[in-house]
């Protein structure tokens, strides 16, 4: 019986051509006009970090041990490469390369020196120079404990590879990009669009709001597997909706959240519910059904303008002077877990966002419970 009710509530929530509008269309369309205004600046943003086209002149010895370092840093490790070297036999032949930009510097060895030559400051110039000073440093280090001790020659290289594999222990992701939050802040609101689905929903449950809620109230049957039928199904498309966003700005868009797919769907998922059960939690309060798409747009919208979705930096100024909004704000919340897990990793914010967002979806079910469950009616 609850099985059928789930897939009835689904057929109902999935013809309603105001709801699929709204949760599924616009935010494919605002996703859109974003990437027209500012995609570009996210593709390319200045602080991802791409392979270095370098150039390299060897007058010395042809497997120095700087080139056996270059050689190392050439190979893809993690899923990034930091240099793609090119070597040349004449220097002017790599200055040309320079100067024709098929290069973004150049590496020039010669008498057991290391030359760099970048066209200017920046951070390639800044990642070169500092390859050639760690190289240098861990020469010297090497030629003095080979000088004065011998016998920890061994120690000393193991010791350098381990501090190699420390650095190389987390990667924090590719896509910092500010702008990517207004992204993670669209998914937010789309989420919490979803509480029109449970106030619909809600209105022909209850007979103070509707025809088919006096229907509903005189059945001789348990209401609650239907309430819970219609959240669950509600649940589901609006996840599905989320997912259909998700793969459009990824696949279609090309822009890339750093988030591996099952871990977005799972936060979307969640965002999903967080949206339902305050729908349900505003439609057992609210006794007036003119209010039931009012109250949920307001609710909405200043809960997506707070997360940062008309403006990015909004959300920082609130964590600076009141951080408790951020704290209760679900979208705030769902677009704070979003960044972080695509910047930083699972770090403890990650899972205190994820902790806060279940407290709220208890909560809000647990009172609107209470709250229909006093519902009395005179007369029907």
């Amino acid at each position: 019986m609850f099985i059928r009710m789930f897939f009835y509530k689904i057929k109902e929530i999935s013809r309603n051509r105001t709801l699929l509008g709204w949760n599924l269309v616009f935010p494919l369309v605002l996703s859109t006009a974003f990437f027209l205004g500012f995609g570009n600046m996210i593709k390319d943003d200045p602080d991802t970090f791409k392979t270095i086209e370098v150039g390299y002149v060897n007058t010395d010895e042809e497997n120095s041990p700087f080139s056996q370092v270059l050689t190392s840093l050439s190979k893809k490790n993690d899923g990034i490469q930091v240099l793609e070297v090119h070597k040349y036999s004449d220097v002017e032949d790599a200055k040309t390369a320079l100067d024709e930009d098929e290069v973004e510097g150049i590496y020039i060895e010669e008498s057991g020196e290391v030359k760099t030559i970048v066209p200017a400051n920046g951070l390639v110039s800044t990642t070169l120079n500092q390859i050639v000073r760690e190289y240098e440093n861990g020469k010297v280090v090497i030629e003095n404990i080979a000088k004065d001790h011998p016998e920890n020659m061994m120690n000393a290289i193991s010791m350098m590879e381990i501090n190699k594999s420390v650095l190389k222990e987390y990667d924090f992701g590719t896509n910092t990009s500010p702008y990517l939050q207004y992204y993670f802040a669209l998914i937010a609101m789309s989420s919490l669009f979803s509480s029109w689905i449970s106030t619909r929903m809600l209105e022909g449950m209850c007979a103070n709001l509707s025809e088919n809620g006096k229907r509903f109230e005189c059945a001789p049957v348990y209401k609650l597997p239907s309430i819970v039928a219609g959240i669950l199904a509600g649940v589901v498309l609006q996840a599905i909706s989320n997912a259909i966003v998700v793969f459009y700005v990824e696949g279609v868009l090309g822009i890339e959240f750093g988030i591996p797919l099952l871990n977005i769907l799972a936060i979307t998922t969640l965002g999903s519910a967080l949206g339902i059960s305050f729908g349900v939690l505003i439609g057992s309060l609210c006794k007036n059904p003119n209010l039931l798409v009012a109250i949920p747009l307001c609710f909405s919208m200043t809960c997506s303008f707070l997360s940062g979705l008309m403006w990015h930096q909004i959300r920082q100024l609130i964590e600076y002077h009141c951080p408790i909004i951020n704290r209760i704000n679900p979208a705030a919340l769902l677009t704070d877990c979003l960044y972080v897990r695509a910047t930083y990793g699972k770090t403890e914010v990650y899972y205190r966002d994820i902790f806060t967002m279940l407290i709220i979806i208890a909560a809000c079910l647990i009172i609107s419970a209470m709250f229909l469950r006093r519902r009395k009616y005179v007369s029907l």
